[in-house]
């Protein structure tokens, strides 16, 4: 019997009705390709595969290909690739949708390889730890707020679909987890008045301000960009953003203020 690798984070869905909701909010059509990540034992490759769609999935246990392999075949539609995720060369897609059940110890640097390449997915629908489907959609004011919620809003919109519990895997997991689903924006960090925010100085700022999540903002930018008293006060009356709150208080749009009015000063 196979034995779930702790190193890899492997926790196998064991619930079949939970893949088949998966496939389904990804609205899959025959003609798409689909990049499934970490198929594990199939049960969710196997739901892609109905609709017909051209399925590419990416494994990096060997020991599980086999399993893979063993649980499903290959069907002409199912091309199965042994390789690290987060290393996978993405340019050879051009139109793609990732539907998957992410390892949680590559969750965040994953998201981000998909958000932050040239030839983002169309849709991602994909399976995480509850607490992080909770940090991504995180509104102003929430405390699980953070890099990661404004990493998604830069690059695009998400909302969480639904809960799954921790007794659909095996083996069970600690936590609870939930799908998402996340549409990359067509036209990247968009801005009113024809202005274009650049991503760099944009993360710059952002990465700054949770420094130090327990003070308020000013104290945190203040610190990294080294601002005297005076200075820290006109750019906050500039950018009209109330200095006291913090960084989790500050919507995606003042976010955006800041980085307007601080592009030439950090």
């Amino acid at each position: 019997m196979f034995k779930p690798k702790k190193q890899l984070g492997q926790n196998f869905l064991k619930n079949p009705s939970i893949a088949a909701k998966i496939c389904a909010a990804a609205d899959i059509v025959e003609s798409e390709t689909i990049l499934e990540i970490g198929p594990g034992t199939g049960i969710l490759t196997e739901e892609l595969l109905k609709t017909g769609a051209k399925v590419f999935a990416v494994e990096k246990d060997f020991e599980l290909i086999s399993r893979l392999k063993k649980n499903i075949g290959e069907p002409k539609n199912l091309k199965i690739i042994h390789q690290d995720a987060l290393w996978f060369d993405l340019s050879k897609f051009s139109r793609y949708k990732v539907v998957a059940n992410i390892p949680y110890s590559i969750t965040s640097p994953l998201i981000r390889k998909f958000l932050e390449t040239e030839n983002k997915p169309e849709l991602m629908v994909l399976m995480v730890q509850k607490e992080v489907a909770e940090r991504i959609t995180a509104k102003p004011g929430d405390s699980n707020r953070g890099l990661l919620t404004l990493i998604v809003e830069f690059y695009a919109s998400s909302e969480i679909l639904f809960e799954v519990p921790r007794k659909d895997f095996y083996p069970v997991p600690k936590v609870d987890s939930a799908v998402i689903k996340i549409k990359p924006h067509r036209k990247p960090h968009p801005r009113g008045g024809g202005k274009t925010v650049q991503p760099e100085i944009f993360f710059k700022i952002v990465k700054a301000g949770f420094s130090s999540k327990r003070q308020q903002i000013h104290n945190s930018l203040a610190a990294t960009f080294h601002w005297d008293k005076e200075q820290t006060r006109n750019i906050f009356k500039k950018a009209k953003i109330d200095p006291t709150l913090r960084a989790e208080d500050l919507t995606f749009e003042q976010w955006q203020e800041l980085t307007d009015n601080l592009s030439l000063t950090v």
